[in-house]
């Protein structure tokens, strides 16, 4: 998932001090959902989101799409 979030935020044209402000949280915090170190609550799903100005259902997506084999393998 972090290499979703980091990709959707860097397509916002957004720092992550910036998502974190939006958050209410700090910029570490983000380093750790972006590197994978620490993972997102479903409820923190609904929020990055926001942050982001997309839909919690496109960051799901691009995870599952992320996480499934490319086609013919």
């Amino acid at each position: 998932m972090g290499k979703v979030l980091r990709r959707l935020r860097t397509e916002s044209g957004l720092k992550q001090e910036q998502v974190a402000a939006r958050l209410g949280t700090n910029q570490p915090m983000i380093s750790k959902f972006e590197s994978g170190e620490r993972s997102l609550h479903l409820g923190e799903v609904y929020a990055y989101a926001e942050a982001l100005g997309t839909t919690p259902q496109r960051i799901l997506q691009e995870v599952w799409d992320s996480q499934r084999p490319p086609h013919g393998s």
